[in-house]
């Protein structure tokens, strides 16, 4: 068909370093925090327009190419800016409607720069993947992500492993999953998810009809609260992976009887999940993947 636009190659980018002077047309500064008033308020504007100035000339290329809608996978590993890059992403997202996945790990994301990412999910209809492990988004973050999962956003695969999340925001999360008819895989390992958490847990895979995967490696659930997630792993047909290794070894061969009876297992070793961990260091320059 002549009429379709050919699609482009598949490049790699390095992400650039801010130079004195350096300048960039990119989007417009994200509201600052304190409103920089006050002679402290002066401060911390000045520092927090450093910052933001900073991701702009590091995220350039990505987000042109966002704005263009010229990119599907977006790879910032280590390389994205931190709130002040994930706020510039979220704004590129909300209008955005070409990119699929995009990773965000290592990037030491707060509360802050999640609720924007969250704020985007909500009115983004194409990305699928969302990649925020190893980041600190913590309760708050991970329930404002939950209320995008909420609206049954189209994301497919969310990690949140590694972002001390707690049982508040496996609370939320949980309520996500109860709505939420999308999402395939979910990665909460090593965080700090509690009983309490792992009940609410329990309580969602009951009725989800969509989740094949859930990481929950490493919380501190206790015995209690992994039998109670494999009790409801027999539920959820759809489940076809469930990682529950433990904080501790030792204890754990009644949580080993009821996974093995399930049709899940607790590995014996901890190689295995820590094989990705070890060989995904971050990047030394960022990766836009366009095809």
């Amino acid at each position: 068909n002549g009429s379709m636009r050919p699609r482009p190659a598949t490049t790699r980018v390095r992400a650039p370093e801010p130079a004195p002077g350096g300048r960039a047309s990119l989007l417009p500064l994200p509201p600052r925090p304190n409103g920089g008033t006050g002679a402290m308020g002066d401060y911390c504007s000045v520092a927090e327009d450093a910052k933001v100035a900073r991701a702009k000339l590091l995220l350039g290329e990505p987000l042109d190419a966002l704005s263009k809608n010229a990119v599907e996978t977006l790879d910032l590993m280590g390389h994205g800016g931190g709130d002040e890059g994930a706020m510039l992403l979220a704004s590129a997202l909300h209008i955005n409607a070409s990119l699929r996945q995009l990773n965000l790990r290592w990037n030491n994301i707060s509360e802050r720069g999640a609720e924007a990412l969250a704020l985007a999910l909500r009115s983004n209809t194409t990305l699928t993947s969302l990649d925020l492990y190893c980041n600190s988004i913590k309760d708050s973050g991970a329930t404002a992500i939950a209320k995008a999962l909420s609206d049954n956003s189209p994301l497919q695969m969310l990690d949140l492993g590694w972002n001390n999340i707690g049982d508040r925001g496996a609370g939320a999360l949980a309520s996500a999953l109860k709505a939420n008819s999308s999402l395939r895989r979910l990665g909460l390992e090593q965080n700090a998810i509690e009983l309490s958490g792992a009940e609410a847990i329990a309580e969602a895979l009951k009725t989800n009809r969509s989740l094949a995967s859930l990481q929950l490696a490493r919380n501190p659930v206790g015995e209690a609260g992994a039998v109670v997630l494999a009790e409801a792993a027999q539920l959820c047909w759809s489940l076809t992976t469930f990682d529950l290794m433990p904080q501790m070894t030792g204890r754990c061969s009644t949580v080993r009887s009821n996974l093995s009876l399930s049709g899940f297992s607790i590995p014996e070793e901890e190689e295995d999940l820590n094989q990705e961990f070890n060989a995904a260091l971050p990047a030394a320059a960022a990766a836009m993947a366009v095809s």
